[in-house]
């Protein structure tokens, strides 16, 4: 039961920071909002269910190439929240290489270590995109507040 508890609020977290980011986001909100979501959606496609205690190469690949284009993003956009989501999904990759180099580790160690390094990127996401919203709020808050008196 708990696990299916923890899949259905990490689906609902996942469905309300990416849409977040991609609707109000700013550019790299939006491609990590994109990646997230493609990533998660890849991730539920690739799962062996056959053998869930077992090692899934196919995900942990995925979750690979996705810290592989967090860490693109990052070195072009260089923000701090991407950094944060960087980490973090370095470190949900390193999760799966440790399992598939030690399989005895328990599933539910593993679970857990998956569910809080993939909650912590979805919390910087959020992160950014509200950054993103306040700095447009800013600009237009400094357009309105700009007034030209004739001279």
């Amino acid at each position: 039961m708990w696990p299916i508890i923890l899949a259905l609020a990490g689906g609902l977290a996942m469905v309300l920071a990416c849409g977040y980011a991609i609707v109000r986001g700013d550019r790299p909100a939006r491609w990590c909002g994109i990646l997230v979501a493609c990533a998660w959606i890849g991730s539920f496609l690739l799962q062996d269910r056959q053998h869930n205690h077992a090692p899934q190469y196919a995900v942990a690949g995925l979750d690979v190439l996705l810290s592989l284009a967090f860490l693109a993003l990052t070195l072009r956009f260089r923000r701090l929240w991407l950094v944060v989501a960087s980490a973090s999904q370095l470190l949900t990759a390193a999760t799966h290489v440790a399992f598939v180099l030690d399989p005895r580790i328990l599933a539910l160690g593993f679970m857990t270590a998956y569910y809080v390094w993939s909650y912590i990127t979805l919390i910087a996401l959020v992160w950014g995109s509200i950054q993103a919203v306040r700095a447009r709020r800013a600009v237009d808050n400094s357009h309105r507040t700009s007034v030209r008196y004739p001279t």
